[in-house]
């Protein structure tokens, strides 16, 4: 399927949002037959607003009422067949005591809760074509009015669009495909709670997906036979909404989350500095806070949709804290429709076409070589 990628900074804002240094970010990939539109949004707490519609479908966005964190104030022209939302609701941090990388382990005045939105967010680069879309974001300068607390050090956020199938530049190298958006998530230099000696940090993620709240969403784990994309490491990690009958008893998930469960604690991204990506069980939720974009759009309260929110945390046993590197990342994918299935490479199906074949081929000469031996002798 071809997709074409087109991009909006702040579309119709116009001067009121260059002032307010305000960044929406408008992706729209148009195929033959319908339109995804994402919104990546930082104007408080991040988030990513996906919307399905037919191609003949406008965004709308009432910028008075969305800076002040009113609700509809995001729409379409027409009603959208699915949308899906994500936001990074809280930064987490805690003391892990037992050095064993597990935040539901530790006592409730161990962890200290960061709001994203006290971060000050600014744009550090952006760029775009009709295959490839990336937006680099930077927090930093973190100040909570309510408890007077600032910190030190930043947060940056890498978002790619794309319009084809393959894997990401970027380790863990996830593959991708043209109904998907990669979030690359980076703590760098952030400053640590002065009473902690072991910190680590995390975060907790709102997840909204326009369908029954009945049944509920599930994570899986994806087994791989090899590491090529990704060394040392063997399976991946999906989060997906219910599945759907399609049609003929073919099922596939609306949307979906999906990340390898590793994180690297330098930038040069290698096996020598990984350690594990931990995630736990998902709870259910019932509202929508209004300083995320899912509220511009969804609205408050809603039991009519599946919302669940999800713990994930960055460190395991002996891999030295936070405070060793003081770097941490997090790279997952939100995509709609099923997950991709990975595939051998052509480097990988000859290396085993080779493992294979060659131990056959030298049987099979040994073999014909006994058997012109014996006949030779009788």
């Amino acid at each position: 399927m071809i997709f074409q990628l087109f991009s909006e900074l702040n579309p119709g804002c116009g001067a009121k949002c260059t002032e307010l240094n305000v960044t929406t970010f408008y992706l729209r990939a148009q195929g033959p037959n319908d339109t995804l539109h994402y919104l990546w949004d930082f104007v408080q707490r991040p988030g990513i607003l996906l919307a399905v519609t037919a191609n003949s479908v406008k965004l709308n966005i009432s910028w008075d009422d969305y800076l002040i964190n009113q609700p509809k104030s995001i729409s379409f022209t027409q009603e959208p067949v699915y949308t899906f939302g994500v936001s990074i609701e809280k930064v987490l941090e805690f003391d892990d005591a037992n050095d064993n990388g597990h935040v539901d382990t530790v006592p409730d005045e161990k962890v200290n809760i960061l709001r994203p939105e006290n971060f000050v967010w600014s744009r550090k680069s952006e760029q775009g074509n009709e295959n490839f879309v990336e937006l680099h974001m930077n927090g930093e300068n973190y100040y909570d009015p309510m408890k007077n607390i600032s910190r030190r050090g930043n947060i940056r956020v890498v978002l790619n669009g794309f319009c084809s199938l393959e894997h990401s530049d970027v380790m863990p190298h996830m593959l991708h495909s043209e109904n998907s958006t990669q979030v690359d998530f980076i703590i760098e230099n952030l400053e640590p709670n002065k009473t902690f000696t072991r910190s680590r940090f995390g975060m907790e993620l709102l997840i909204v997906s326009q369908e029954s709240p009945q049944v509920p969403m599930s994570i899986d784990f994806k087994k791989s036979l090899d590491d090529e994309h990704t060394p040392g490491i063997f399976e991946v990690v999906e989060l997906r909404t219910p599945w759907k009958l399609i049609n003929k008893g073919i099922e596939e998930a609306e949307a979906y989350l999906q990340w390898r469960p590793v994180s690297y604690t330098t930038s040069d991204r290698d096996v020598t500095s990984s350690t594990d990506v931990i995630h736990y069980q998902l709870r259910n939720c019932s509202n929508i806070d209004k300083k995320s974009i899912l509220y511009a759009y969804y609205g408050g309260h809603r039991a009519d949709l599946l919302m669940e929110k999800i713990n994930i945390t960055i460190g395991s046993s002996g891999d030295g804290f936070y405070t060793k590197t003081n770097y941490s990342t997090w790279t997952f994918i939100v995509g709609y429709g099923t997950p991709p299935d990975e595939q051998f490479s052509y480097l990988v199906i000859m290396i085993l076409s080779i493992g294979v074949g060659l131990p056959v081929l030298i049987m099979s000469v040994a073999a014909f070589y006994a058997c012109v031996r014996r006949l030779r002798t009788s």
